[in-house]
């Protein structure tokens, strides 16, 4: 049996274990974006789950949600999940999410919601396109200035991801097939200045009629971070001010067209009402 065969899964409500998640955060993040122990327990005891990995009785990964409530609508918001780097790659975070999800589904659940940074764009294909989730919303600078070696230099933007279990996009997203985005011939509304790097927006040609869009966005923003925060930075904006004005006019995010050995990948913006998103 393979390293990754012997990765068990279990829902966490033991004191000792919880702190195990605690000490992974710090780990994983450092010190500063740490839920601590007590939140967790509070949670778990009033409508949140904690998911745990084990390989051989180590915790090499979690994922944690707490109720959520919002215009008459109840769901699972999915504050934080996280493995170990050794781990990484390997299929851990998805059987993760969906033991989360069937957790949810026993419990009443019909939605999980999450945010994550539209910089990010590997976590963008993970949740749009393998889990068959989507976004209709922006948020500007959600956590305000973080500090973390993850989020450090960049204001903290993110989009929140709705993740409806029981739909039959859903359902065809986890089951491996999901139609293929590039199979749209839509305009790239945000490019690459192929000469300098910066982020290419024409805004003239936005029209809120048509069926969709493309956006760019860096393939490794941690690295771009590393080597050209300025640039970085640029992107950060131009990005902020494209999928907010697209949002603004009923696009929705539904995808990412993965470009292979590229420096860019796109996000997929289609004018769509959710019931025809989940048709």
């Amino acid at each position: 049996m393979s390293q990754i065969d012997s990765i068990t899964y279990k829902t966490i409500e033991d004191l000792a274990d919880i702190n195990e998640v605690v000490l992974l955060q710090s780990d994983i993040w450092s010190q500063e974006s740490v839920t601590p122990l007590p939140h967790l327990v509070a949670s778990i005891h009033h409508g949140g789950i904690l998911i745990g990995a084990f390989s051989e009785n180590r915790l090499i990964g979690f994922c944690y949600g707490f109720a959520g409530f919002r215009n008459g609508e109840v769901f699972l918001v999915s504050h934080m999940a996280a493995v170990l780097p050794e781990y990484q790659n390997a299929g851990v975070g998805y059987q993760l999410k969906i033991k989360q999800r069937e957790w949810a589904i026993t419990y009443g659940y019909q939605k999980i919601v999450w945010t994550f940074d539209p910089l990010e764009v590997r976590n963008g294909y993970f949740n749009l396109c393998k889990l068959g989730a989507y976004s209709k919303t922006y948020i500007t600078s959600y956590y305000g200035e973080m500090q973390d070696r993850l989020n450090k230099g960049l204001p903290s933007d993110r989009l929140e991801i709705e993740w409806n279990i029981c739909s039959s996009r859903v359902k065809i997203a986890i089951s491996n097939v999901m139609p293929n985005k590039t199979e749209h011939d839509y305009e790239v509304l945000l490019q690459i200045d192929r000469d300098t790097e910066h982020p290419s927006l024409d805004f003239e040609k936005f029209n809120p009629q048509k069926d969709g869009y493309l956006v760019a966005v860096p393939t490794n923003i941690q690295l771009l971070k590393q080597t050209n925060l300025e640039l970085a930075k640029a992107w950060r904006f131009a990005i902020r001010n494209v999928i907010s004005e697209a949002l603004l006019h009923d696009f929705v995010i539904t995808g990412v067209v993965k470009v292979p050995h590229s420096s860019i990948q796109y996000y997929v913006l289609e004018k769509t009402t959710l019931e025809d998103l989940y048709d």
